[in-house]
């Protein structure tokens, strides 16, 4: 049993901590998931500070954790995509999304089957749950790695949407085929009509509820405009719940339900006295409330993948791990570059005109493979189905871990700056 009094300080303790890694990782266009990893690989399966074994309270505390992180993170994914902002690169951004993240996703999960399909046992199944989890960047570290090149505002649109769209995709896709695997015995008519149903209903679940939920918001501003975040935070939990209750899917409900509601509540009433209200602007409209929820919404998420990085490290066992495994990562994570590079011709007309310059671009697309919450999330995912997957959580862990390391080096490498280039720098600035 935990003693609560410890329970208390470790919450603290990673607060403060994700906030100092964080803040120190930012200024080097670094990630801090390395080390928060690494602070629960130390504090759990090293040196056993945590009890995470089976049958622990942390072990068993995993479906609810999952759980809350997905509700959270999706919603917050969801809020934050603006429509009106993809509007020029919607159509090349999601091609180069979907086509990457497409291609990612068989590729690896190919590649996944035969390393683990006669050594672990995995099925095709198991191995595309595998795949699809890291079929493309964090969403989470991208923002920061934009920053150390000098792209467009297209390119960096685009990147920053494609890591938007593959968090979402890493977590829907992996949850879609975890339902068909634990529906085995049913025909596969009978789980495509399933598969199909759930998505469906999870998208129009996700609608009704935003509106009723903006309704709501917009009848009581009065009285919920200082409550706005933690009432909407409420309301998600439900959604998902009664999402998942009723047989749909969480997750696809959620998301739905971040994009309409921070969309449709942002419109804001004109101020045009002979203008007409539309339905919108006089029922659903609540932008101060959505500013209010996106600003409280940064914080929550801040924690809850601060937490969930450590949290991931504690499950982490010895046990399944061997050479093998860790050479199947580092395998993986080249099979990724590959990829990727091949792919970077798709957003050739974003790239710089000037050739150096344009291949350091394509290889920073090369380079970011960092993976982050979502394929973490997705390693916990078959234990609350009671599926198991031998040796998955681990090969999740390392294969984040890898990438990682890879991602970092590789960035460095391509945009460190010579000694020639850094005078040149410096002339121009004495010049000006």
């Amino acid at each position: 049993m935990l003693n609560y009094d410890i329970v208390f300080i470790f919450i603290a303790g990673v607060a403060f901590l994700g906030f100092i890694l964080n803040a120190l990782f930012d200024k080097l266009n670094i990630t801090s998931i390395l080390p928060l990893m690494m602070i629960g690989l130390l504090i759990g399966p090293v040196f056993h500070i945590v009890d995470t074994g089976a049958g622990s309270t942390i072990a068993d505390l995993t479906p609810y954790v999952t759980a809350l992180a997905v509700a959270f993170i999706l919603f917050d994914v969801g809020i934050n995509i603006r429509v009106s902002k993809l509007k020029t690169v919607f159509a090349k951004a999601t091609s180069f999304t979907f086509e990457l993240a497409t291609a990612t996703g068989i590729v690896v999960g190919i590649a996944t089957f035969l390393a683990f399909h006669y050594t672990l046992g995995w099925s095709i199944i198991e191995s595309f749950i595998f795949s699809f989890a890291l079929s493309g960047p964090s969403s989470i570290i991208v923002p920061t790695l934009v920053k150390v090149i000098k792209v467009g505002d297209e390119l960096k649109t685009t990147l920053v949407y494609e890591s938007v769209a593959s968090d979402t995709l890493e977590l829907i896709v992996p949850i879609l085929l975890l339902d068909i695997l634990a529906s085995a015995g049913i025909t596969g008519v009978a789980i495509l009509g399933l598969v199909l149903s759930a998505i469906v209903g999870s998208i129009i679940f996700g609608l009704v509820s935003s509106v009723f939920w903006l309704f709501v918001l917009n009848k009581f501003k009065a009285y919920s405009e200082s409550y706005s975040w933690m009432l909407t935070i409420a309301m998600v939990i439900a959604t998902y719940g009664i999402s998942e209750l009723v047989g749909f899917n969480g997750a696809i409900t959620i998301f739905v339900f971040g994009i309409l509601f921070s969309n449709i509540g942002s419109v804001k009433p004109s101020t045009d006295p002979m203008h007409e209200p539309n339905f919108v602007e006089k029922y659903l409209s609540v932008p101060y409330s959505i500013d209010h929820i996106k600003d409280y919404q940064k914080e929550i998420v801040f924690f809850t993948s601060t937490f969930f990085f450590v949290y991931i490290g504690m499950l982490f066992t010895f046990s399944g791990v061997y050479i093998a495994t860790l050479v199947f990562a580092v395998m993986i994570t080249f099979v990724i570059m590959l990829v990727r590079f091949a792919g970077s011709g798709l957003l050739r007309g974003y790239l710089s005109k000037d050739d150096k310059e344009a291949t350091r671009q394509r290889n920073f697309i090369s380079y970011n493979v960092a993976r982050g919450l979502s394929p973490a999330i997705v390693a916990t995912l078959p234990l609350t189905y009671g599926i198991v997957i031998p040796g998955f959580l681990d090969s999740m862990f390392l294969v984040i871990l890898i990438t990682n390391i890879a991602s970092t080096a590789g960035i460095f490498m391509a945009y460190r700056r010579k000694p020639v280039e850094v005078l040149k720098s410096k002339l121009t600035v004495a010049q000006a």
